[in-house]
């Protein structure tokens, strides 16, 4: 590809961030008649070849982030032509995922990235040629879809769990209503996290509502590998106090931090609604919250990408074993 083609390019990525909506379907349809036209295949052969690598039935189906990166490979199939368009729009099947309890569903539609950007879930970056992936979404409300997501939040976030892992399981749990859970692997993140400095067993958010029974079913847990340990909404909001009350560590991230951070200035915002949002229009659950967060004047790395988002929990069956997901 020439220097020209790059630049052309990336002037045309310029351009498809800004489109949005039936503007954006628009210009799809667009691109696709004119790739048919220059590579010689019937259009409807061809709309059959986005379809099956956005792994949708129509174009309906395909929202603005999934519309984004069809223009993107369409746009880089009409520079190199007859040549290579039919592998660029065959999708890849075959996805390595961990087994057990911190295994997720299959996604939807796995690609290298076109251009760098950010995991539509814990915001970490990624470059172009990486690895990213859109996750099926069947879940109704209140979760909403979530963007592109980095390698490990779509395949290891639950085998490999950082600390804002854990931290953004409580967020969009505490979000979309009361309680949250953990996998066994979570459980030793966090149980780790709160024993590994003994001055929290003697913090003020502590003292008012000991975590030594959370400790043990989080010991449990972990030792266990248990596939879902459930935490009530009052243990996180503890769990969250202490932790802010941790001395600086150098096992926290500069992104570890930063999640924390937002997440004791949301759970604050939506005890105290500082911006006015009327109860009477938006009642006291999910949809409060969200126009609270929607409204904050001090936007975070959680605000940014909204939500809630449905972060998967293991299914078991009537005995409490682990049913293994497809």
């Amino acid at each position: 590809m020439t220097l020209f083609a790059v630049e052309d390019i990336q002037a045309r990525d310029d351009e498809t961030e800004a489109l949005t909506g039936t503007a954006l379907r628009k210009q799809v349809t667009l691109a696709v008649d004119t790739l048919s036209k220059a590579v010689g295949e019937e259009s409807g052969a061809l709309w059959d070849r986005v379809f099956k690598l956005v792994n949708v039935p129509r174009l309906s189906d395909a929202d603005d982030d999934d519309l984004r990166e069809v223009l993107r490979e369409l746009g880089v199939c009409e520079q190199e032509g007859r040549r290579g368009y039919r592998a660029r729009l065959r999708r890849v099947t075959r996805v390595d995922r961990p087994g057990g309890i911190g295994r997720l569903p299959r996604p939807r539609w796995v690609k290298a990235a076109g251009v760098a950007g950010r995991c539509g879930l814990c915001g970490d970056c990624y470059e172009a040629g990486e690895m990213i992936g859109r996750v099926a979404f069947a879940e109704e409300i209140p979760y909403t879809p979530m963007g592109w997501l980095c390698w490990h939040c779509l395949v290891q976030r639950r085998q490999r769990p950082r600390r804002r892992d854990v931290l953004l399981r409580i967020f969009h749990a505490l979000f979309a209503g009361d309680g949250f859970g953990l996998n066994g692997h979570e459980c030793r993140v966090l149980l780790a996290w709160l024993s590994e400095e003994p001055a929290l067993s003697k913090s003020k958010p502590w003292a008012a509502d000991p975590l030594e029974n959370t400790l043990v079913r989080l010991r449990s847990g972990a030792a266990d590998a248990n596939p879902a340990i459930w935490f009530s909404a009052q243990t996180a909001h503890t769990i969250v106090a202490v932790l802010q009350e941790a001395p600086a560590s150098p096992l926290l991230t500069l992104q570890d931090g930063e999640t924390l951070e937002a997440l004791v200035q949301h759970l604050a915002e939506w005890e105290t609604n500082p911006s006015g949002v009327r109860r009477a229009q938006y009642g006291t659950g999910w949809r409060y919250r969200q126009r609270v967060l929607q409204l904050t004047s001090n936007p975070t790395v959680l605000s940014e990408r909204g939500g809630p988002f449905h972060l998967f929990h293991c299914r078991v069956n009537p005995s409490g074993q682990l049913v293994e997901t497809d």
